[in-house]
Order: structure tokens, then C-alpha cells, then sequence
């Protein structure tokens, strides 16, 4: 196997002529690598890789530039999606649609692109400070992820089954089953403003709105509310006035309403108090989710936990499904 020799120190300002190195084994998970200050983070997701940009260089506090990294929650977040989300789970959804994900704050991307990798037709939002980074990552990525496509099915082409099964996760995803686009929580989309992308005469009937470390400032807790009751669709909503597979017209499939699936930080910023503006204000009840299942080697390696401190570190994570009320 391959063999690197890596400094070992942590002091940055140490001496480069005085530093000892240690030749170790080169390993995917180098325990002496920090991946979240790495200008590109790789993920691999159902069998896929993605190369996720941060932008380090500028000042990142709870006030500005949060969508320049790839937060832990983020990660812990797709991780449920692509391995734990029962994605027939919505009762009535049938399989002959995809399910429909819009995620707010989207930030680096990382959420909404494993969204979309399971099957998904995804609309990632964010602010006019954060937009252009999200776009990035997501055209970047959705490219790569084709090519990789591309490059399966080519390399399958002997083996029958395989093609076949190659065939279908071509068909499956598809670059325009994923979009980006500015959101507002504080200014929604007027009746009048149908020319926004996201008004709700050119947008689908979503099933689920994912929110991944969104709870940290609550002066936009009422804001966020809103814009989650804008996008919820109700048992009276038309599905058969969407612009996203009008073919889709089932009954069972009326009965369905929009689900928040969301994850954060106990930082002790307010974010318990998103959940009862949420019950009393959005008519939303909360459901916690099982995180027991975080507590996995493959978690800890990208989130740069030892195995001594991971059970505090999971701890502070929270996910949570908010339900409208009957």
C-alpha cells in the first residue's frame, strides 16, 4: 500500500525545518488529517463521489458566511437520508414518482445533492449572499456524478446485468431533477409574483422540507415558520396543478402532507424555542427522531472525532420530523 509521511504537530507556527515526520500508513480516514478546513471535502454517497468546495478564506461567524462549510449536522443529516430514510414512508406516495425535496439554507449542498443521488427531485434554496457558492457545488457535482454514471454503465457493458442495472440508475437520476434558487424567509413570494421561480403555480407539491443547522438565530424563527407553512402542501392542494409530473393523480396520493426533516446543535442559542413558536404558531408537532444510530466508526472519521469523545459529541445533535397537525 501507499505510504505518506505526515506531520504530526498541531502548532501551525512551528518551524518547518524543526518539525519530525512519521511515516504512516496512508489510509482514506488519516487520523492527522482536519477534513473540515480542507478547501474540498470528498463524500461517497450510493456508490458516488462528491467533491464539496469550502470557502475558508472568508470570516465565518453565526451571523455571516455559515453556508461556506460543511457543517457535522449537515453530514449526519445526509447520512440518514441515504442510509436510514424509508423513502415510502409518505403514506400513498407510490413509486411511480420521485419523492420532492426542497431544502432551506442549503449552504455547500451537500444535503440536497444526496437527496437527489437517492432518486429525489430537489429544489435547494439560500440567500443572495450564499447562492452563488450552493450553484457551484451543485453544478460541479451534478456533472461529476454523471460522468461517474457514464463511466459505470460503459465499464458494465459486458456483463447483462449490470447494463441493466446501469440503465436504471441513468435513468434515474437526471441533472434536471435538481435546482437551485433564492429564497427569502422574510419575504416570501407574493400572490402577484409569479414570475418567481418559487411561487407556488411553478413549484410541485413538496413531501419534504429539509432544514439542517437552521436554528441558531432566533429572531428568524417566526420567519422560518412562515416560509415552511408556504411550502406545506395541505389534503386540499390540487397536485394536478403542479408543474412537476401532472400524471401523478392518485387519491392516496392527495392524502399526503409536506414533512420538515431537520437536524441541529444544541449551542444553547434558542434553538428549543423554534419548536414551540413552530406548535403554537405553524400548527407543527414534533416528532424526535433515533439517533443511536450515529454513533458509527464511518461517522466519527468525517466529523474528526476520537472514539473517546464521540458519545458527548452525538449527544448534542438533535433530528426531529415536524408533522402538521390533523
Amino acid at each position: 500500500m501507499e505510504t505518506v509521511t505526515v506531520n504530526t504537530k498541531q502548532d501551525d507556527n512551528d518551524n518547518d525545518n524543526n518539525q519530525d515526520g512519521a511515516l504512516v500508513l496512508w489510509k482514506y480516514n488519516n487520523p492527522f488529517s482536519n477534513y473540515k478546513q480542507d478547501p474540498v471535502r470528498i463524500f461517497i454517497f450510493n456508490g458516488f463521489t462528491l467533491n464539496i468546495s469550502q470557502k475558508l478564506s472568508d470570516p465565518i461567524n453565526i451571523t455571516q458566511n455559515t453556508g461556506n462549510i460543511v457543517w457535522d449536522g449537515a453530514y449526519i443529516l445526509s447520512k440518514y437520508i441515504a442510509d436510514h430514510l424509508n423513502l415510502d414512508y409518505l403514506s400513498g406516495i407510490s413509486c411511480r414518482r420521485k419523492i420532492r425535496f426542497i431544502e432551506l439554507g442549503s449552504g455547500c449542498g451537500l444535503v440536497g445533492l444526496v437527496a437527489w443521488l437517492t432518486g429525489g427531485y430537489v429544489v435547494c434554496t439560500g440567500t443572495h449572499e450564499d447562492i452563488e457558492h450552493t450553484k457551484f457545488n451543485i453544478k460541479q457535482n451534478v456533472e461529476y456524478v454523471m460522468n461517474q454514471q457514464q463511466n459505470q454503465f460503459e465499464c458494465n457493458k459486458e456483463d447483462e446485468d449490470n447494463v441493466v442495472e446501469s440503465r436504471n440508475r441513468i435513468a434515474q437520476l437526471d441533472k434536471d431533477n435538481i435546482q437551485v434558487h433564492i429564497l427569502d424567509w422574510t419575504s416570501l413570494p407574493t400572490t402577484e409574483d409569479t414570475t418567481n421561480p418559487l411561487h407556488k403555480s411553478n413549484v410541485p407539491s413538496f413531501d419534504i422540507i429539509l432544514a439542517s443547522e437552521i436554528l441558531y438565530l432566533p429572531d428568524l424563527h417566526k420567519d422560518l415558520v412562515k416560509t415552511i407553512r408556504y411550502f406545506n402542501h395541505s389534503k386540499s392542494r390540487n397536485d394536478q396543478d403542479t408543474c412537476f409530473e401532472k400524471e401523478i393523480k392518485s387519491k392516496d396520493e392527495m392524502k399526503c402532507e409536506t414533512r420538515v426533516l431537520g437536524i441541529y446543535k444544541q449551542r444553547g442559542l434558542g434553538e428549543e424555542q423554534f419548536f414551540k413558536i413552530a406548535q403554537v404558531f405553524g400548527k407543527l408537532r414534533v416528532e424526535w427522531i433515533d439517533t443511536s444510530w450515529i454513533d458509527q466508526p464511518s461517522i466519527g472519521s468525517h466529523m474528526n472525532q476520537s472514539s473517546s469523545t464521540t458519545s458527548s459529541t452525538y449527544a448534542e445533535y438533535k433530528m426531529f420530523w415536524l408533522i402538521p397537525d390533523s
